[in-house]
């Protein structure tokens, strides 16, 4: 088969495949856009990764067949697509729209899947750097006129197991389970399908809840919707979904081997864009309104009733833009 009819075949294939994809989009838009809402962030990502990697592979083929490419860039094509598109669209959701910057609100995105997905960013910034390791002393390799495929190879094995295992394993040692956000009192207001949350800061230094996540028992990530720093003992109210559940949740999946999933968890988890996790503990008093059996998490000696109503500061009301939209 020449050139001009391969060419011709796998145009015609490719715009009779996006065609019939783009008709089925227009067709069934709702449906899917409902359907494609109700994955998880980590599911949409690893979805448009595997998307991704297949159509990089696809349009190499091509090149390849032709002798345009070599088998070695086709493979290297194809390992770079999956990380690089899981990673785009990690940060993309987590990025922040009240940023000054373009770059600012990529940061954020960075640091929040960091704190979030820290198993997956480890890997895939593991998997950038040994592609990049493999390719460079493959150059070397070439350029002293000693090239040996099986060297590039198991160097980047090496260097990607040594660098996720190295990028986990600082982050798990230097993240803190902060406790100095409490649950003060959850009040619903009569007039709108929304609670209202008012946490109180019992540490000695400000805490910036701009830009922040606030992930539920049922491990539901929903954006604060806030843009404030609260003070040292001072109380921030911000609106919660009718959704977001506060109750303690131990269900979990059986795996092999005597291993657990777990599918919920004890309390409300904020995550700053500093990239502080704070666990929220509960006050007496809204501890007992939403049942909690259990005294973890519970901050028995802040109550709502024995302390005078803080002063009207600036910052002191958090505000927010309505009922959080739920991220994961």
């Amino acid at each position: 088969m020449s050139e001009m009819q391969v060419l011709f075949l796998t145009a015609f294939l490719l715009g009779l495949l996006i065609g019939g994809c783009y008709l089925l989009y227009r067709n069934y838009r709702e449906a899917l856009h409902r359907r494609w809402e109700q994955y998880s962030t980590w599911a949409k990502a690893m979805i448009s990764g595997w998307i991704a990697a297949l159509s990089v592979a696809l349009v190499l083929s091509v090149g390849y067949v032709l002798e345009w490419l070599t088998l070695a860039i086709l493979f290297v094509g194809v390992l770079l697509s999956w990380p690089l598109a899981v990673g785009t669209v990690l940060v993309w959701y987590r990025r922040s729209s009240r940023a000054s910057s373009a770059v600012d609100s990529i940061k954020v995105g960075y640091v929040l899947t960091r704190g979030l997905e820290s198993r997956t960013l480890s890997m895939i910034v593991g998997l950038l750097v040994a592609i990049g390791s493999g390719l460079a002393i493959a150059a070397l390799t070439w350029y002293f006129g000693r090239y040996l495929w099986w060297l590039p190879v198991i160097c980047a094995g090496l260097v990607w197991g040594v660098v996720t295992l190295g990028l986990y394993n600082r982050r798990e040692n230097r993240t803190v389970e902060r406790t100095d956000l409490v649950i003060a009192d959850i009040t619903t207001p009569e007039s709108r399908d929304v609670r209202e949350l008012t946490v109180r800061n019992t540490s000695h230094r400000p805490i910036d809840l701009s830009a922040a996540l606030i992930r539920d028992t049922d491990l539901d990530l929903y954006r604060t919707g806030v843009d404030t720093t609260i003070r040292p003992g001072e109380d921030g109210t911000f609106e919660i979904a009718e959704s977001f559940s506060l109750e303690p949740n131990d269900d979990a999946i059986r795996l092999p081997l005597g291993y657990n999933l777990k599918r919920g968890g004890e309390t409300p988890v904020v995550f700053t864009k500093a990239g502080a996790v704070y666990y929220l503990q509960w006050a007496e008093k809204p501890a007992s309104a939403v049942g909690r059996d259990s005294s973890k998490h519970v901050a028995e000696s802040t109550t709502t009733d024995d302390r005078q109503p803080p002063a009207e500061t600036p910052g002191s009301v958090i505000g927010s833009t309505g009922a959080p939209a739920p991220q994961d």
